[in-house]
């Protein structure tokens, strides 16, 4: 291992999304959270999408105050899930350690129309982000330019967002900043193929970007085909500074 790729292992960072009550950390999140503060970490916002995620956010925000973060909203991709009023969303977006409300958007790669259920979800979770004075974390698949138009006829950028995992186009992303937001990307951006995905992040403003692991999700190379861990995102943020020369 090179001197550098050492440095950047070590260089203090933030993960902005991941999922650490999921069911891939029940066995060693422990360690799991050891190997994040090895890596340099100095946080990471933990995301709850639905009610069975509740109780164990808090008790993870419980143990690690200061080092986890949280954030919960209903995910786009549960059609049948329970319907939580901005009222609610708000009222745990406020609770200790919470920083955002999400993960909220629309999801067209799952879920196909009619989806207006998906979209006044979207909207009321907006509202929440307004009342609670938090910003959003939006998860927006194969619906990028669908998911801004609502956060701009709701002026969104009022309270911050992020459209998270970005996969859209440079337009798009160039609109997200325009309208008040940020991009972060995963360790997609790490995949061979994915050398547009590169270029839409080398054209964006450094201070508009953030980067995330999703985890357990999105591995990056060279982890790609495994679990993903917060602290495996060291290596987007290599990726972008080391070729692209950010």
């Amino acid at each position: 291992m090179s001197f550098d790729c050492l440095a950047t292992l070590m260089t203090p960072f933030i993960d902005s999304h991941c999922h650490l009550t999921d069911p891939a950390f029940a066995q060693d999140l422990d360690a799991v959270i050891g190997r994040m503060k090895n890596a340099g970490m100095t946080a990471a916002v933990t995301i709850g999408c639905e009610d069975r995620d509740i109780e164990p956010l808090r008790a993870l925000l419980d143990r690690f105050p200061g080092f986890l973060f949280g954030a919960w909203a209903v995910h786009p991709e549960y059609p049948d899930a329970r319907e939580a009023d901005a009222d609610e969303i708000a009222e745990r977006a406020s609770e200790p350690g919470m920083v955002a409300v999400g993960e909220t958007g629309l999801d067209f790669y799952w879920c196909k129309e009619p989806l207006d259920w998906q979209r006044d979800r979207f909207r009321r979770h907006i509202e929440a982000a307004r009342r609670a004075q938090k910003p959003l974390i939006v998860h927006a698949r194969n619906a990028e330019a669908a998911a801004l138009e609502i956060l701009k006829s709701e002026a969104a950028g009022e309270v911050g967002f992020v459209m998270h995992c970005f996969c859209g186009t440079l337009e798009t992303a160039r609109g997200v900043v325009n309208a008040g937001g940020h991009v972060s990307f995963t360790g997609n951006l790490t995949f061979k193929k994915n050398a547009e995905l590169r270029a839409i992040a080398a054209a964006l403003p450094l201070e508009k970007l953030m980067i995330e692991t999703d985890a357990p999700y999105m591995a990056p190379v060279p982890y790609r085909g495994k679990r993903c861990e917060p602290w495996h995102g060291s290596r987007p943020c290599h990726c972008p500074r080391q070729e692209f020369g950010f």
